[in-house]
């Protein structure tokens, strides 16, 4: 089952160049479209539905970010995964990209290692968001939580996790709890709590750490930022925090993580 991937940017030959590089790598696995910019590809995402999204930052007529601010009011079934392109290697650009939603930020001109790797990660979520079926998660629920739910209801709970996981992804950046992504997915705090640990094996709060780590550490690898400012758009409320819950899981400040990983350095 093929892919449907989308690949916007007003330059034709680097459109022709993603597509060319990533068939030779995926031989048969993404069934791409081409656009030369964001109004036509929000057009395409309504019509095309596709799973992926690559768009360039800097576009005529609508660019990258605002084609993200698009997706983003998309049902969360229907938003594309994004990886962001951009030949400024400044922290602004990160920052707003990864505040609207990109799973990934490649500088031009684009290293295929890291367009590689970056696809196969998302190539990975897409695999984990589509095959998601009861057997995984609800079998768990059943014995320790639901007894005799018949099979519809059980599906329901599957997908209510799924849309659960989406709206953190979505909303990581903001003053997000239990409570209201629980809410989001209507679903009791209790039973909601209990179902994520089955779903995810981590519990709510450290999903939602672990989460905005990585998002920081995409933008400790671009050049400028305040740590405090980094803490801020991903959802640390202060800077002592976001240390401390960097340390426990990187084993290393941010600020020394910067210095090892910045790019040019």
């Amino acid at each position: 089952m093929t892919t449907k991937l989308l690949i916007a940017d007003d330059e034709k030959n680097i459109r022709m160049g993603l597509q060319a590089m990533i068939e030779r790598e995926f031989s048969g696995l993404y069934e791409c479209v081409l656009v030369k910019d964001g109004r036509e590809a929000w057009q395409h995402v309504k019509l095309f539905l596709p799973e992926l999204v690559i768009t360039d930052i800097r576009m005529p007529i609508m660019d990258g970010i605002m084609l993200m601010q698009h997706i983003r009011e998309l049902e969360p079934e229907h938003r594309p995964l994004v990886i962001i392109l951009s030949g400024y290697d400044e922290f602004q650009y990160a920052r707003e990209a990864i505040r609207c939603g990109a799973r990934e930020y490649l500088l031009k001109p684009i290293v295929r290692e890291e367009l590689f790797g970056a696809l196969a990660v998302l190539n990975e979520e897409l695999k984990q968001r589509n095959h998601l079926t009861y057997d995984s998660v609800v079998n768990v629920e059943r014995d320790r939580l639901v007894g005799g739910m018949d099979n519809c209801a059980m599906v329901d709970r599957s997908g209510s996790m799924t849309r659960a996981i989406q709206y953190i992804h979505a909303h990581y950046s903001e003053d997000l709890n239990m409570a209201v992504v629980s809410n989001s997915v209507s679903l009791n705090y209790t039973y909601f709590s209990q179902a994520f640990k089955a779903y995810t094996g981590l519990s709510f709060v450290q999903y939602v750490k672990r989460l905005r780590i990585a998002e920081a550490k995409k933008l400790l690898e671009c050049q400028g930022g305040k740590i405090y400012e980094i803490a801020a758009n991903v959802g640390f409320d202060n800077a002592k925090h976001f240390n401390k819950v960097f340390r426990e899981l990187e084993g290393m400040t941010p600020q020394q993580f910067r210095v090892q990983n910045q790019r040019g350095n």
